[in-house]
C-alpha cells in the first residue's frame, strides 16, 4: 500500500477523480437543487417587452406624390425598476425640471381627474360615483370618500397614500409630480410625447441619474394637401372599444391608430405594419439592456389612381365657380344659394379615378393635431354642426344623390334606337308640349315664348335638349325598358368603387312608385322620367362611369382608386386591372348618340356652346342638366354637366354637380378647367412613378 501511494501517477489520478466528482457535483447542484432558483432569479431581472411601433404605409397619389407619409417623433418612457416613491418622486422632480427647461410638456392625462388649482377634472366634474372612477384609475379604494369630498381632499389622498410625496414640495410641485407618476403607472407608460432633441440629449447624458428611463421613437402620420381630397384620404385616430372588439384578432390593441374613413380605412388592412418587439433586462444600476428584439414590419404604400395636381384643379374650380354663381345675378331662377359641389373625372379605358373631389372638404390634419390645439379642435367641432357650409366629411362625389335632369337624354336616345321606336335622323316636330292623362308637359321654349324648338331629330334633340322630344320617344320607349337600360349602364347602382360609403342612388320605375306613392303609374310619368326627373338621383360617380361607357362605345368600367400596393421591399403586393362589362349596344347607334354630344359643346346653338373654345385642338362632347328638386320657391335647381374628351379618341369623362347651381351650362366651366390641366399636362402619361417615388423616400 505504501508503494501505492509512492507512486506519482497514481496520486495525480487520485487527485483529478476527486476534482472532477467535485465538479460534477457542483453542476448537478446548480441544475438540479439550485436551478428553479437560479431560473426564477435570472427572470426576475427581465422586467417587461416594450413594443416597436411599425411605420403606417404611405398613401401616394398615381405618379408618387405623397399625401399621408410618416414623421418620427420621441417619447420619455418609464420602466418599473422597482425604485421606491422616495426616489421615484426626486427622480420626476428633476424629469420636470429637464422637460420645462427645453420647452417640453409632461404628459397632462392626471388633468382629466385633478386639475391645478386644484378642481375636478373632465372626468370627475359631472361624475355620478367618483370614488369608483378613482378606485378605477388608481386601484385604491378611497374608502371614506363620496360625492361630497373635495378636489383638495382628493389631491391630499393622491399625496399622502398613492404616490408618497414628501411635504418638502411645493403643492403645485407635488402635483406636477403627482401627473408623471400617473403617467407612469398607465398601460403605456409615457411621460411625455413630442419632446425635443434638448431633452433627448439631456437625458442621455444624464442617464445615471434616470433609471428606467428610455427613449422611444414614435411614427406618427402627416398630410400634405390632403385638404383637396379630405373624404378621399379620410383620416386615422386612436382605436376605440367597437373597432378593437372587431379587430382584436388582428393583433390590434387599445393604444393603436387606426384608420378611420377613406382610404385610410379601406386599405387599413395593407397599411397597418406589424409592430416589433423588445425584450428589455434592467441591470443593477436601473438601465436597461436589450435581450432580444423582433424586428418591425412597416405596412405598405398605397398608391392611388388620383392625380393630386388633377384633384387640386377641381377642388379650385369647383370653389371659384360656386363663388361665381352665387354672385351672379342675371336670372330670377337664382336664389344664389349655390353652395357644394363634386366633380368626379375618369380613365375612360380603364376605369382609373383621376380625380374624386366633393366640395366643400375638410383638412385630415385636425383629427391627429395636438388634443390642446384651439383650431383643431374647433375645426372638428364645426364639421358636426348642420350650419356649417364650409366644411364636410360627406363624400359627395359617391354618397350625394343627385336627379340628373337633362344629362339623362342621352340614355333614353341609346334606349330608342336599341329598341328599334326611332332612327337617327327621324323627324319629331317639338311644338313646345307634349300632354299626357290631361296633363300639358310644357318646354322652357313654350313657358317663355309660347313655341317650341321646330323639327328636330335625335341629334338635334340632344344638342338642343328638346323635353318634347324625350317626352314622346321616352313613352313610346316603355318605362320597364328605360329601367332596362338605366341599369345596363350603371345608374341606379353602386359602381362597387374601392371606398366605403358609396350610395346606390334611385332609379324611376313603378316599383319605386308603389313604394312611395298611392297612385299607379302614369304615361307622364313616363315622360318625366325620360327628361331625367321624377324619382331617379344617381350618384357622381355613375354618371362619370355613364359618359365613360358613353365615350368607349359601350364598355361599363368598374371605377377604382387602387393603382397598386407596394411593400416596403418595394414588390408590388398587388395591382388593379381594368374589369368591366360589354353593353349590347349597336356601334351606330352609340355614334349618333355621340354625335349630338359633340354637337352640345361645340353647334352654335348647342347648350354649352363656346364653354370649351380654350381647349383648342380638342373636341368635347358633353352634355348639360338642369334638375328641379321641387325647391324652386325658395332654392334654384341643381346644375349638372357630363362630358368626355377628346369626342375622336376618348381618354377622360368628366362629371360635374353644383348642388343649387341653377343651370347645367353654369358647370361647364368647370369640367373645361379639368379637360384643360389634362390635356395641357399630356393627359397620363405625363410623369414617371418610378422618379416620383423617390420623394417618399425621403419621408421615411
Amino acid at each position: 500500500m505504501k508503494n501505492f501511494f509512492k507512486d506519482r501517477y497514481n496520486i495525480v489520478g487520485i487527485a483529478i477523480i476527486l476534482m472532477f466528482s467535485v465538479i460534477v457535483y457542483q453542476l448537478a447542484n446548480m441544475q438540479l437543487v439550485q436551478g428553479e432558483n437560479y431560473y426564477a432569479q435570472s427572470q426576475s431581472k427581465i422586467m417587461s417587452s416594450t413594443t416597436i411601433l411599425a411605420e403606417r404605409g404611405n398613401i401616394l397619389d398615381r405618379y408618387g406624390v405623397p399625401v399621408a407619409v410618416n414623421s418620427t417623433s420621441y417619447s420619455v418612457l418609464l420602466m418599473d425598476t422597482g425604485l421606491g416613491s422616495k426616489m421615484l418622486n426626486e427622480m420626476m422632480y428633476k424629469i420636470l425640471d429637464v422637460l420645462e427647461r427645453n420647452g417640453d410638456s409632461p404628459d397632462d392625462t392626471f388633468s382629466k381627474y385633478l386639475t391645478y388649482p386644484l378642481g375636478f377634472g373632465s372626468m370627475l366634474k359631472n361624475n355620478e360615483n367618483r370614488q369608483k372612477t378613482l378606485k378605477t384609475m388608481t386601484g385604491y379604494d378611497f374608502k371614506g370618500f363620496d360625492q361630497d369630498s373635495t378636489p383638495e381632499e382628493i389631491y391630499e389622498y393622491f399625496k399622502d397614500k398613492v404616490f408618497k410625496v414628501d411635504d418638502k414640495y411645493s403643492e403645485k410641485d407635488a402635483y406636477d409630480i403627482m401627473t408623471l407618476r400617473y403617467a407612469g403607472i398607465s398601460m403605456n407608460p409615457v411621460l411625455a410625447d413630442s419632446i425635443s432633441t434638448n431633452t433627448i440629449a439631456e437625458l442621455e447624458e444624464r442617464s445615471d441619474e434616470f433609471p428606467g428611463i428610455t427613449i422611444q421613437s414614435v411614427p406618427s402620420r402627416k398630410y400634405i394637401d390632403a385638404k383637396y381630397a379630405g373624404q378621399l384620404i379620410g383620416h386615422v385616430g386612436p382605436i376605440d372599444g367597437d373597432e378593437l372588439a372587431k379587430h382584436r384578432d388582428a393583433g390590434y390593441k387599445m393604444t393603436d391608430v387606426i384608420g378611420k374613413s377613406g382610404v385610410e380605412l379601406t386599405t387599413e388592412g395593407y397599411l397597418r405594419g406589424t409592430n416589433g418587439y423588445r425584450r428589455v433586462e434592467i441591470d443593477d444600476n436601473g438601465k436597461p439592456r436589450t435581450v432580444s428584439e423582433e424586428g418591425v414590419k412597416p405596412g405598405s404604400d398605397v398608391v392611388l389612381t388620383i392625380d393630386m395636381e388633377l384633384q387640386k384643379v377641381a377642388m379650385d374650380s369647383l370653389a371659384k365657380n360656386i363663388k361665381y354663381i352665387r354672385e351672379v345675378n342675371n336670372s330670377k331662377k337664382n336664389h344664389r344659394d349655390a353652395f357644394a359641389g363634386a366633380a368626379v373625372a375618369m380613365d375612360v379605358n380603364t376605369g382609373e379615378v383621376l380625380a374624386l373631389a366633393s366640395y366643400p372638404s375638410y383638412d385630415p390634419s385636425i383629427f391627429i393635431a395636438d388634443p390642446d390645439d384651439k383650431a383643431a379642435n374647433k375645426a372638428k367641432a364645426a364639421l358636426g354642426d348642420p350650419k356649417n357650409t364650409t366644411t364636410s366629411e360627406y363624400n359627395r362625389a359617391i354618397a350625394g344623390i343627385y336627379t340628373p335632369g337633362s344629362i339623362f337624354k342621352p340614355l333614353i336616345g341609346i334606349a330608342a334606337l336599341e329598341e328599334g321606336k326611332t332612327t337617327p335622323y327621324e323627324t319629331y316636330f317639338d311644338k313646345g308640349y307634349e300632354t299626357y292623362d290631361g296633363m300639358m308637359l310644357k318646354s322652357i321654349e313654350y313657358i317663355q315664348y309660347r313655341a317650341g324648338l321646330g323639327t328636330v331629330n335625335l341629334i338635334t334633340a340632344i344638342q338642343r335638349s328638346s323635353n318634347p322630344y324625350f317626352y314622346h320617344y321616352g313613352n313610346k320607349v316603355g318605362i320597364d325598358n328605360i329601367v332596362k337600360w338605366a341599369k345596363r349602364f350603371g345608374l341606379g347602382k353602386k359602381t362597387g368603387i374601392d371606398l366605403l360609403g358609396e350610395s346606390k342612388g334611385i332609379i324611376s320605375s313603378r316599383e319605386y312608385k308603389k313604394k312611395v306613392n298611392p297612385y299607379p303609374w302614369t304615361a307622364a310619368d313616363t315622360a318625366q322620367t325620360a327628361i331625367g326627373q321624377m324619382y331617379s338621383s344617381f350618384t357622381p360617380i355613375q354618371f362619370a362611369n355613364y359618359a365613360a361607357t358613353i365615350a368607349n362605345g359601350g364598355k361599363l368600367m368598374k371605377p377604382h382608386i387602387i393603382k397598386r400596393v407596394v411593400k416596403y421591399d418595394g414588390s408590388i403586393v398587388t395591382e388593379t386591372k381594368p374589369e368591366y362589362e360589354i353593353i349590347p349596344v349597336k356601334k351606330e347607334n352609340m355614334k349618333a348618340v355621340q354625335q349630338g354630344m359633340i354637337a352640345v359643346a361645340n353647334a352654335t346653338d348647342g347648350t354649352a356652346a363656346d364653354k370649351f373654345k380654350d381647349l383648342k385642338d380638342i373636341t368635347v362632347a358633353g352634355k348639360t342638366g338642369t334638375a328641379e328638386t321641387g325647391q324652386e320657391a325658395n332654392h334654384s335647381s341643381n346644375a349638372l354637366f357630363i362630358c368626355y374628351a377628346p369626342a375622336e379618341k376618348p381618354q377622360i369623362a368628366v362629371a360635374v354637380v353644383v348642388e343649387r347651381g341653377v343651370f347645367g351650362s353654369y358647370t361647364a366651366p368647370i369640367a373645361k378647367d379639368i379637360l384643360k390641366y389634362y390635356f395641357d399636362s399630356n393627359g397620363t402619361g405625363n410623369k414617371d412613378f418610378t422618379v416620383k417615388a423617390d420623394i417618399v423616400q425621403l419621408t421615411k
